[in-house]
């Protein structure tokens, strides 16, 4: 998407929601799509672990590639990752280069334990524009003890030997971010000294950016209410994305873990249709109007953070920054406070 169609497509998007547009001229710009919903860690603060293996599985690439073919026409970007740990998916690498091939950028979300010499090679050939890792805890002990499953030496050597690949082949993309939650148990057992030296060694073989994230609670029947506690901004995401789950059904946003908001499926409908159908009226008309119909929206607490002219301020910065910034020195100068 040229620069100017882009500027319009927001100035549109951005009416419609100002405005309270429910039935939409716009289609999104932005997309999940779940390469995989399997994983193969159990990290402690992850729904993913609590699902049976036999609800799992991997996106189908013929699925894929009709997602890909309706939307390379509005989208600008697709984010291949949901639930699951991308690199599962054998035809990863196929589905990153399909997707820039037809004007797409493509991001993609790891855990890194399974990034093997072979696999990075491979993703750097795709080159996906962007590839954030969750790594957290940057000492031994608090890493195994959160990401259940994991080996710290392993997945270290992985990420170093990514970033060393990078570096020697010369390569401007991906855009190599690691992603951090800061974990207030463990607050008393962090030697300093430790992630010192780790973060020391990320940045000196290459790393673009450190972002440390706070603790949160994903969306699902258990999480607490949390509208009733403070203020709330009315959400922004289904005037601009969607999320399309590794079976096809589509869900209004990556919080919805559990896909607990249906609003129809890529195997019966097109995007076009399914984004302005009856379910994605509905739910539009809900959150103007009557949110405590969305028992689920309720307990998000992304809507609670703070507001710049009426917008959730949470990932404004870094959604524009990824549209108009793009991934590169200047960028990495200013930073992404916390990506979308």
């Amino acid at each position: 998407m040229n620069p100017i169609k882009k500027f319009f497509t927001f100035s549109k998007i951005l009416f419609n929601y100002k405005t309270g547009k429910t039935v939409l001229n716009s289609l999104p710009i932005r997309l999940w799509i779940e390469s995989s919903f399997s994983c193969n860690l159990k990290c402690v603060m992850c729904p993913n672990k609590d699902i049976p293996a036999s609800d799992k599985g991997l996106m189908d690439f013929e699925l894929y590639t009709k997602v890909i073919d309706e939307a390379k026409n509005f989208v600008s970007d697709i984010y291949l990752h949901h639930r699951g740990e991308p690199f599962l998916n054998p035809h990863i690498y196929e589905m990153i280069i399909y997707a820039r091939e037809r004007g797409i950028k493509v991001r993609l979300h790891t855990n890194a334990t399974v990034l093997s010499k072979e696999k990075a090679e491979k993703v750097l050939e795709a080159q996906p524009d962007l590839i954030s890792i969750s790594f957290d805890g940057f000492q031994k002990d608090i890493y195994e003890d959160i990401r259940k499953g994991a080996d710290f030496e392993k997945t270290v050597a992985n990420i170093v030997g990514l970033l060393e690949l990078r570096q020697n082949r010369k390569q401007v993309k991906p855009y190599i971010v690691i992603e951090k939650i800061d974990f207030p148990k463990y607050e008393d057992k962090v030697n300093r000294q430790e992630v010192d030296k780790l973060t020391k060694c990320f940045k000196e073989k290459g790393l673009d950016e450190l972002i440390v994230k706070k603790e949160y609670e994903w969306v699902t029947e258990s999480a607490p209410e949390m509208l009733d506690k403070t203020a709330y901004s009315q959400c922004t995401f289904p005037w601009y994305a969607m999320v399309i789950c590794s079976d096809g059904t589509v869900t209004p946003c990556p919080q919805d873990y559990m896909a607990g908001i249906p609003l129809g499926n890529v195997k019966v409908k097109t995007l076009p249709e399914i984004w302005n159908d009856s379910p994605y009226v509905k739910l539009r008309e809900n959150l103007l109007h009557n949110i405590k119909e969305l028992k689920l929206c309720t307990k998000c607490d992304r809507l609670c953070r703070p507001q710049v002219a009426g917008l959730p301020f949470q990932y404004l910065y870094t959604f524009l920054a990824d549209h108009f910034l793009g991934y590169g020195k200047l960028r990495k100068l200013i930073g992404s406070f916390e990506r979308n």
